[in-house]
């Protein structure tokens, strides 16, 4: 066991805070109108109030938080999940979605258009299979079918098909930057015929521990712009997307989801949480490792490790997020580069440094 190797700190007992974090997406800051900044902040502040509703409710599980605020953000059509997902390069929208609880037990779908909840339908996976993570419209349907969950296709929003047309005329000209191989595939794809992708990942995901101490993690996205059909990125892979462990945290991340997998980066939060760091530490050390290795731009992470501690962590211009605990009084909503997470002190829990 690692622990042997490790002097692990003593800590005092657990706190009684709950609460829980979702994040709407991490990259460039592209400046807007004051209305879609308010827009996003208020999706935020209503997924993460929706989802610490039923934190608050007595026997109320990070399962459920989790899930019910990352429905909200689907819905919304704001960011790049559920009906907001951006579209592959053939025009198509699938999507991948995680959903993993403290226990270990989880579930995971990966380009998929047959539901326009994927998180919903991702923990249906965990709860209704011995499997994990299931791929495919085809046989997600044959699934659906067998457990009477409903077939909603996935059908993106107006604006996201304008963004599509524009995005493919962009790549159509050689002005690409994110995708260079797949540029060279564009012909075959089209038959003769993606700006480079935007670096705006607006991924959503949320974690989140309850009253009784369980943890939770998930994620919802429509995957990057302009990707080959079939791909399947971080969001649907446990460990690199998401990961909960009752005995460390919960960890969700956001970005360039083949950098991600790259690093096992929310697995990389979770195991120094469990070890004692506590985990605005864990998300500075694995986003550094990320950074170190593939450079800067690429993902952030938001994670809460078991003791009620929170911590966000970037290495992107910006990572939307928003924090509701019982501990504070309303949301706490961060959009702009600028913006800064809640200022909260800790219950002193021991040195989190680790002892070689």
């Amino acid at each position: 066991m690692l622990d042997s190797f490790f002097q692990v700190p003593k800590m005092a007992n657990r706190t009684t805070d709950y609460g829980i974090i979702v994040h709407g997406g991490a990259g460039s800051f592209v400046p807007g109108v004051g209305s879609e900044i308010a827009k996003r902040k208020s999706v935020l502040a209503k997924s993460a109030e929706a989802g610490y509703r039923i934190l608050k409710k007595r026997g109320g599980s990070s399962l459920d938080a989790v899930e019910e605020a990352i429905r909200v953000l689907e819905d919304s059509e704001v960011f790049n999940a559920g009906s907001g997902s951006s579209l592959s390069l053939e025009g198509t929208v699938t999507a991948d979605a995680s959903i993993m609880a403290g226990n270990l037990s989880c579930g995971a779908i990966g380009n998929v258009s047959v539901s326009k909840n994927p998180i919903s339908l991702a923990r249906k996976v965990m709860e209704r299979s011995d499997h994990i993570l299931l791929v495919g419209d085809k046989d997600l349907i044959k699934f659906s079918k067998a457990i009477g969950y409903p077939v909603e296709p996935l059908s993106p929003s107006a604006l996201r098909v304008l963004q599509y047309r524009r995005n493919l005329s962009t790549m159509e000209k050689g002005k690409v930057r994110a995708w260079p191989k797949n540029y060279k595939l564009l012909r075959e794809y089209l038959e003769g015929s993606s700006p480079r992708p935007p670096e705006q990942a607006d991924t959503v995901g949320a974690v989140a521990i309850d009253s009784t101490f369980n943890l939770c993690a998930g994620v919802s996205t429509g995957g990057r712009w302009l990707k080959l059909p079939g791909r399947v990125g971080d969001s649907a892979l446990i460990g690199a997307g998401i990961y909960a462990d009752n005995l460390s945290g919960a960890a969700s991340a956001t970005g360039a989801g083949e950098e991600i997998i790259r690093v096992s980066l929310c697995k990389s939060v979770c195991d120094f949480m469990r070890f004692g760091v506590d985990a605005q530490s864990a998300c500075d050390a694995a986003i550094k490792i990320l950074t170190d290795r593939r450079g800067v731009g690429t993902a952030g992470v938001v994670a809460i490790d078991k003791y009620g501690r929170f911590g966000a962590s970037r290495n992107t211009e910006m990572l939307q997020r928003a924090f509701r605990f019982n501990s504070m009084s309303k949301s706490h909503v961060a959009v702009l580069p600028a913006d800064k997470d809640p200022s909260r002190e800790p219950p002193y829990l021991g040195d989190p440094r680790l002892k070689f």
